[in-house]
């Protein structure tokens, strides 16, 4: 069985700058509900980690809180790798930056 480093270690297998997109930024500054939904790549990044300490505690409240962030309705599915294997930058490929 494989596992996978937990949230928030230095060794996370997580590509965060695939969250980093015009469309995640945008989906990010427009989310207005009550719990804020992580979508850009630094948000992500700061409530996994916030999810690790969260399970490390113990504290089922926190839990709950988190995996809402990362799962809320205005969360997108990371931008897909161009050719070489890096994310596209905001503003390629007819992408106006923010």
């Amino acid at each position: 069985m494989t596992t996978t480093a937990s949230a928030g270690s230095d060794d996370e297998p997580v590509d965060w700058s695939r969250f980093d997109s015009y469309a995640h930024r945008a989906a990010q500054n427009s989310c207005r509900h009550f719990i804020r939904c992580a979508v850009d790549g630094a948000t992500r990044r700061a409530v996994s980690q916030m999810l690790g300490y969260a399970r490390t505690v113990s504290d089922g409240n926190a839990i709950a809180v988190t995996l809402a962030q990362l799962t809320g309705p205005c969360s997108l599915a990371p931008a897909p790798p161009d050719a070489e294997g890096s994310p596209r930058p905001a503003g390629a490929k007819g992408q106006t930056p923010l």
